[in-house]
């Protein structure tokens, strides 16, 4: 996680250098303190800046994931409003004063990890987080953290909001999972494995659906949480279209019964990784695109033939009998093929999934 800590005056630069030091120790964090051309050379490493501190701070929001400011909180609010968009892109806002005596979480407290930004400055300089957002007041889970610590895709994301606020209020929300996450759910909640959800049977309050399956007949207002773990295998002609790439994927997801959100990346074969039509499909789609050479899929056909189906003609063509199946699984080598090849105007695709979380 990229943290910038940023001062504007000598003291709060004193207290950068500490708060800095502090988020150096934090795995995974790569921190730059930032100040002040006029303070900066007391402080070995850091990076000076001159000019409007809304300019650098518009910069700086794009930029890191993570942001400190030692400075006064009605500050913060006027120079990142025209930056703010959306709490799954923002970054962690952290607001500290200082003398260091309130770190006070201000902006994607969730999803951007501010709440926990602010709770380890608390542990590490003695400071008090100021957190401010319900469920944590309360001392109740909130289900876009569970979402961020499973990496879950929340859809629709609007639902989110309504979902934690009935969590507040006491209302019931029934989680319906195909796996055991009863250890992160509070007892009050009603937790069900997926096959007990009958669409027949009326069932007060909110629902949520942990699952990357479909759900036929879903009542109104649910929330799906998607993991993502499934690898698209795709093979191709040549001057395939986008338009058929896409449609050859949402066609295979529903007869693999199976959400588009899930699909973690597409796989193919080296010589079709350029193809115009696959590349702007997965930008459209907004999937990675990897590939596998024609040894590493001569190499799975070798071990998990058994699993894949062998094309002659194929063969003739390229030398290997197939693309969609061995790349899918050369993706994803601990899945399970649950939709095997199917072609489909000029596309072929095949569905792996991964066992989560």
């Amino acid at each position: 996680m990229k943290i910038a800590v940023v001062a504007v005056t000598r003291r709060g630069a004193a207290m950068a250098a500490r708060a800095s030091a502090a988020l150096a120790g934090l795995p995974g964090a790569e921190v730059e303190m930032i100040l002040p051309s006029k303070f900066a050379s007391g402080y070995p490493g850091t990076r000076p800046y001159s000019g409007p501190l809304a300019d650098l701070c518009g910069e700086l929001f794009m930029k890191y994931r993570g942001l400190v400011m030692v400075m006064a909180l009605g500050i913060v609010f006027r120079i990142l409003a025209p930056y703010v968009q959306d709490k799954r892109k923002d970054p962690a806002v952290v607001v500290m004063d200082e003398r260091g005596q309130f770190a006070v979480s201000a902006l994607s407290g969730h999803l951007g990890g501010a709440n926990d930004l602010a709770r380890y400055l608390q542990r590490k300089l003695g400071c008090r987080a100021v957190i401010t957002t319900a469920t944590d007041v309360h001392g109740l889970p909130a289900v876009d953290l569970l979402a961020r610590d499973y990496d879950l895709v929340m859809e629709p994301f609007e639902m989110v909001k309504a979902v934690n606020a009935a969590i507040v209020n006491g209302e019931t929300v029934c989680f319906y999972s195909e796996t055991d996450l009863n250890r992160v759910l509070p007892l009050e909640f009603t937790i069900q494995p997926l096959e007990c959800y009958d669409r027949n049977r009326q069932v007060e309050g909110l629902h949520v659906f942990i699952t990357n399956k479909v759900i036929a007949g879903p009542p109104p207002g649910a929330l799906f949480l998607r993991p993502r773990n499934l690898v698209v295998g795709l093979g191709c002609r040549k001057g395939i279209g986008a338009a058929a790439v896409k449609e050859a994927v949402e066609e295979a997801l529903r007869c693999a019964g199976r959400s588009l959100s899930s699909v973690r990346l597409l796989a193919t074969v080296d010589i079709r990784a350029g193809e115009e039509g696959l590349v702007q499909a997965a930008k459209e789609m907004e999937f990675p695109l990897v590939s596998f050479t024609r040894d590493e899929i001569a190499g799975i056909f070798r071990v998990r033939g058994e699993e894949l189906s062998f094309s002659q003609y194929v063969f003739d063509k390229i030398g290997v009998g197939g693309v969609c199946e061995p790349a899918a699984l050369l993706a994803a080598p601990a899945a399970k093929l649950i939709l095997k090849k199917k072609a489909l105007n000029g596309v072929t695709v095949a569905v792996a999934e991964e066992a989560w979380p």
